[in-house]
């Protein structure tokens, strides 16, 4: 890999580093033969179509922590490639509306992201919020639920693993973790996985820290893998230990490398239930 290539990572719309196998702009499907896998990436890109105006932001803001996950695309790309399984990311930022949020929420569309103003983002109409949802969530999300249903219906129960980065520092906290596993109940991948990252000399790993799961809060997870019953893990990377191409490229592989030691084939792919009527999650087809 040339210097050029190990740059910063960048993405649209002011230098775009991503690559599609097949797109339709709101979200990037990469097929695999390995289907007791699913990855997914809530915030793999930044981009803004041109009609928004980059929302009242500029582009060094575009390329902050508020716009995308930094590095998690090829985090995913890469853990994805040694597990030879599909790929769902999302083809646009987070700004426009979260795919990890409910769109209901307030946090789904924010109007203030870590100090930064978000114009573009300020007074939209139920109309113009259901038409964000339409155009970028929803098609997100009915990947996943395609790509789940198809495994499902070739007889395989996938693991779901959901693939995040985060800030470095927040509102003046620092986070001293490398990576964080982030569970609730549910603790037949997050546990050994816990432990197998905490055996690697130099790697701080936080248990729930600085993000857990959350039910009712977190929407991808729950609402498409606990629903059914499926194995999972949600992780964060801190991003400047995935900043470059060949920093991701290293965690996707340490991340495969512990997965497959930590794999409990009888155990991950059966169906275990957790959630209950309380809960109200309902699956993702309710919601799109």
């Amino acid at each position: 890999m040339s210097a050029e290539e190990n740059q910063s990572i960048r993405s649209a719309p002011c230098a775009s580093a991503t690559q599609h196998t097949e797109s339709d702009g709101a979200v990037t499907v990469t097929a695999g033969e390995n289907f007791d896998w699913l990855i997914v990436c809530d915030h793999a890109s930044n981009a803004i179509p041109r009609s928004f105006h980059d929302l009242g932001l500029d582009c060094a803001a575009i390329q902050y922590h508020i716009a995308w996950d930094v590095g998690a695309s090829q985090v995913a790309r890469r853990l994805a490639l040694r597990l030879k399984a599909p790929l769902i990311e999302s083809g646009h930022s987070r700004l426009l509306i979260d795919c990890n949020r409910y769109p209901q929420a307030a946090d789904s569309i924010v109007t203030v992201s870590d100090g930064h103003v978000v114009r573009g983002n300020f007074g939209l109409t139920p109309e113009q919020r259901r038409d964000r949802r339409d155009a970028f969530f929803r098609p997100y999300h009915l990947a996943i639920e395609q790509a789940l249903s198809g495994a499902e219906l070739l007889g395989h129960i996938p693991v779901f693993v959901s693939v995040h980065t985060c800030t470095a520092s927040m509102a003046g906290r620092a986070r001293p973790w490398d990576v964080c596993i982030s569970w609730t109940r549910d603790q037949r991948v997050a546990r050994p996985v816990l432990e197998g990252l905490s055996g690697l000399q130099g790697v701080k790993v936080g248990d729930n820290l600085p993000y857990a799961l959350e039910i009712g809060i977190d929407f991808t997870t729950p609402e498409h893998a606990m629903v059914r019953g499926l194995a999972h893990l949600q992780f964060e990377l801190r991003q400047d230990r995935v900043s470059t191409a060949d920093a991701a490229q290293e965690w996707g592989d340490r991340l495969f490398e512990v997965l497959l030691a930590a794999r409990r084939a009888a155990t991950w792919h059966r169906r275990w239930h957790v959630l209950t009527s309380a809960d109200k999650v309902q699956g993702a087809a309710k919601w799109l």
